[in-house]
């Protein structure tokens, strides 16, 4: 096997970055939730919906392993990408959310139902269910891909305290979220 040829990566300018994931995040409705927990990782397609610029929503039945996941390790991440609008595959762009699940108050609860109906009227039976649990990411960094080879990673959707990751392609590891 060949090692693996260095090749030029573009990176998002910062401002751009955060309007690129605003926009993502106004056109999609689902993205795929990533749990572990003590049998291993899962992940689990997910209507989402915006409470927030920094957490989003969403809603499982309480005896489904994605919410033994969270209840055992609230640290998820959520995938939103454009695939299905993108032009091309060069041009797709694809989303990690990285957070944790932070339960909030009662009111934040009802407030999340209330968005997530909002977004996704098609869910009003299950939202209606009073064992339904809400899935509230309280995201701490975003990573944004734009096609195979451009990185963008920011911490806040606030553009001053966006960084772009340059040079990086899709298995980039992004610097760890400041605590």
């Amino acid at each position: 096997m060949s090692p693996r040829q260095p090749h030029e990566s573009r990176s998002l300018p910062d401002m751009n970055a955060a309007a690129a994931i605003r926009q993502l995040l106004a056109n999609a409705s689902l993205g795929v939730l990533a749990t572990a927990g003590p049998e291993g990782p899962l992940t689990s397609l997910m209507a989402f919906a915006i409470e927030s610029p920094s957490c989003l929503v969403m809603a499982t039945l309480p005896d489904t392993r994605k919410w033994r996941n969270i209840l055992a390790d609230p640290r998820i991440s959520l995938l939103v990408d454009d695939r299905e609008t993108a032009i091309d595959r060069e041009s797709v762009r694809a989303l990690t959310l990285a957070g944790r699940h932070e339960p909030g108050t009662e009111a934040q609860r009802q407030a999340g139902f209330t968005v997530l109906g909002r977004r996704h009227p098609h869910l009003a039976g299950l939202l209606a269910r009073p064992e339904i649990a809400l899935i509230r990411l309280q995201v701490t960094s975003y990573l944004l891909l734009t096609g195979p080879t451009d990185a963008a990673y920011l911490t806040s959707l606030d553009e001053a305290s966006a960084t772009a990751a340059t040079g990086q392609d899709s298995d980039a590891t992004p610097p760890a979220p400041r605590r």
